[in-house]
């Protein structure tokens, strides 16, 4: 197998703003992670029904949400914070733990030379049953991108995979990814969104090697919809990652909601600043 190449840069430092319930606030700061959904799992219909030559393709993306709008928003506030309150966390967008990447024991006989720093461990780049494209930087819109708006969100995507050679199961198939993940009706304007987007792969094609057929697997695996296993990926936090966190209570807070995210920041990060919402005295969410 070929030695990696790669280009790192450094991520320029920028906040970013996600709403979400107290339960998913627990998880974070305890398991230093953040999840990512399955596209077609997402409040969005339009968008995780979007599909191309019969691939349901959005059962392969995944994505965490945010935006980078530091005003607070009350459609967002309502639609994400959950029914009891909740909080919107604010942090550095270059939040996401590396890992080096070599000598990858894929148990096929292949061997690889070189390296790669890449956000996805090794454990997941092994793995036989999926893969998920590794990502190296955030500095282009492949993992971190700004949502555009349009009005028909199948439009972009219904030319994205082209099929050629076609024949008896076999044959060649190409994928433009980027077509998935990157479009919301115009209707979903108002949450100015960008997000963090992951490509998975109901295969490993490190495993295949030089195997001539693995443009017929990947065809075959896509045409025939093939299902992975899991419905969310939790990405971990960098070590100093907590330190840049910064959450905003909800403007209808209660006293016990408070003792709560108090105590949750005391057990696993005692540096997270907390504040109080800017809307607390003039809108009442419930």
């Amino acid at each position: 197998m070929k030695a990696f190449k790669f280009k790192y840069n450094q991520a320029k430092n920028m906040r970013i703003y996600h709403y979400t319930n107290l339960e998913a606030l627990a998880l974070i700061l305890k398991n230093r992670t953040i999840r990512f959904n399955r596209l077609d799992q997402v409040d969005d219909l339009e968008e995780g029904n979007a599909e191309s030559l019969g691939v349901r393709f959005c059962k392969y993306v995944f994505v965490s949400c945010w935006t980078e709008t530091s005003d607070e928003s009350i459609p967002l506030w309502k639609m994400y914070s959950g029914d009891v309150g909740g909080v919107r966390i604010s942090i550095e967008h270059n939040m996401f733990k590396e890992y080096l990447i070599t000598n990858l024991n894929l148990d096929n006989g292949l061997s690889t030379q070189g390296a790669i720093i890449s956000k996805i461990p090794q454990q997941d780049m092994e793995n036989p049953d999926f893969f998920i494209q590794p990502i190296l930087d955030y500095d282009n819109d492949l993992f971190y991108r700004k949502i555009k708006y349009v009005d028909g969100v199948s439009e972009h995507t219904r030319e994205a995979i082209k099929a050629t050679n076609l024949k008896d199961g076999q044959g060649d198939i190409v994928i433009d990814m980027k077509q998935f993940g990157s479009y919301k009706n115009k209707r979903w304007e108002f949450q100015n969104e960008t997000r963090f987007v992951l490509y998975a792969f109901p295969f490993n094609p490190l495993r295949e090697g030089a195997n001539p057929r693995i443009s017929t697997i990947v065809a075959q695996s896509f045409l025939s919809n093939k299902p992975l296993s899991f419905k969310y990926y939790d990405m971990h936090l960098k070590e100093d990652a907590m330190e840049t966190i910064e959450i905003t209570l909800s403007p209808s807070v209660t006293d016990a909601q408070r003792i709560i995210i108090q105590a949750l920041i005391e057990k696993y990060a005692p540096k997270v600043i907390v504040k109080d919402s800017s809307l607390g005295n003039v809108v009442r969410l419930k």
